[in-house]
């Protein structure tokens, strides 16, 4: 039987596992932490009366419209979800709320001349901004350049486009006038903040993390192989084998034979574990740009506005002068999002917090680099075809799909499989055929 490796228990190693055993080959999953899922995560949070609840401190929804592949996964698994809440805030860095929108009604600061022109502005580009996607004369135009074609209003951009720009992970640290507008678009597109088509975001009802709990249980119940606790350090081809080279928790070395590995992780540590890396390996997987930011998952209010009333699932700063300082940045808020019981703390996850929680209230303070939209990393993904399957090794990740969200992550774990899996095919078929030519 042909056996398989996949380095990376994310969606993208899990949603290949997934598909190659269904194929009938012989899968094991080697990763580093301790559970499967990758970015989907939840942590635990205790109650006054001491007791744990567990909430979502990363993947939080998923576009029932646009994410075909997760949708069909969470509904095969059988768990329920419901609609999330969209709520938004748009506050000023002293804490001022100057815009905020509750179950699709608009509020906004009184300095604001015509409320209602400004939401239906809001509302017109929402019916507009998909024409990016498909004109090509504005592919390569900053935000500024398209908000200036379409003749944008200083309120709208200052109170809600550049806001929610700047909220935005895969968009580069930089003033949100320079964000190009393809992948502004593209991100917003497909979690249903522009398009024709309505957003259907929902979550698992209780956390998005169940939802990799259950997909890492059927994995294991079909009779994948799961190591959590287990490194992989290097990866070397031989003629008709790849060796695969891991450390465990303990501290042991081990070295696993395998007919082909999926290494379903980012570009650069594909690259790092290749122990002799082709010159196109080299070239490609190098072209990828990643961006370092800072998750801080916390329990201090000061992080959002000083209007608790305008809290929203979704808190944007709206900048001023050089504030805020590092790019993107947004607070989420779990408990809202998700339709949290009241009895689950409050938590807030912050992404490059515009200011220091305080210490005393920080759960999670993490750095972890994620896929930069651009030109660059678009180019390196219409090249990555150039190393797939090559040497019995296979590449899988949201990096390798725009806009990078979850759904990205699955597809490319279930387009690698199907891809090594037509190998494979390919070469059963060519085995029989020289064995008929020597019969």
């Amino acid at each position: 039987m042909t056996v398989v490796a996949i380095i990376g228990g994310g969606v993208a190693g899990m949603g290949a596992a997934c598909a190659l055993r269904r194929a009938g080959l012989d899968v094991v999953i080697l990763e580093a932490a301790r559970r499967l899922g990758g970015n989907c995560v939840g942590i635990p949070v205790r109650d006054a009366e001491g007791r744990v609840h567990t909430v979502d401190v990363g993947v939080s929804d998923f576009n029932r419209t646009t994410f075909t592949a997760v949708s069909a996964l969470i509904d095969g698994l059988g768990l329920p979800t419901h609609p999330i809440s969209s709520d938004t805030d748009f506050v000023s860095p002293d804490g001022r709320s100057r815009a905020h929108c509750r179950d699709g009604a608009w509020r906004f600061e009184s300095a604001v001349a015509d409320p209602l022109a400004l939401a239906a502005e809001i509302a017109a580009f929402r019916e507009r901004a998909a024409e990016v996607l498909v004109d090509s004369r504005v592919a390569d135009w900053s935000t500024s350049r398209y908000l200036d074609h379409i003749g944008a209003s200083e309120a709208f951009r200052t109170l809600h486009l550049y806001p929610r720009a700047i909220g935005c992970f895969p968009m580069p640290d930089c003033v949100p006038q320079d964000i190009p507008i393809l992948e502004l678009v593209a991100f917003w597109n497909v979690h249903g903040l522009v398009g024709a088509a309505p957003a259907r975001r929902h979550c698992v009802i209780g956390g998005m993390h169940r939802y990799a709990a259950a997909f890492a249980r059927d994995l294991a119940e079909r009779g994948v192989a799961v190591h959590c606790g287990t490194r992989v350090v290097g990866v070397v081809r031989r003629a008709q084998r790849v060796e695969v080279r891991t450390v465990d928790c303990r501290d042991r070395h081990r070295r696993m034979a395998v007919d082909h590995v999926v290494i379903a992780g980012h570009a650069h540590d594909a690259l790092a574990l290749l122990e002799d890396p082709s010159p196109d390996e080299r070239d490609v997987l190098s072209r990828f740009a990643y961006q370092r930011a800072r998750a801080v998952v916390h329990q201090d209010e000061r992080l959002m506005g000083h209007d608790r009333d305008a809290w929203g699932a979704f808190n944007y700063v709206v900048p001023e002068g050089r504030l805020p300082r590092v790019r993107p940045t947004i607070t989420f808020f779990p408990n809202r999002l998700a339709r949290l019981p009241a009895e689950v703390p409050e938590v807030f996850v912050s992404m490059n917090p515009p200011r220091e929680p305080r210490p005393d209230r920080v759960l999670v303070d993490r750095f972890f680099l994620h896929p930069l939209a651009g030109a660059s990393t678009r180019a390196a993904i219409r090249q990555s075809g150039r190393i797939q399957g090559r040497r019995r090794t296979w590449f899988a990740g949201g990096y390798l799909r725009v806009p990078f969200v979850h759904e990205s992550a699955l597809l490319s774990g279930l387009h690698c499989a199907e891809h090594l899996l037509e190998a494979e095919a390919g070469t059963a078929a060519r085995t029989r055929a020289r064995t008929a030519v020597i019969v």
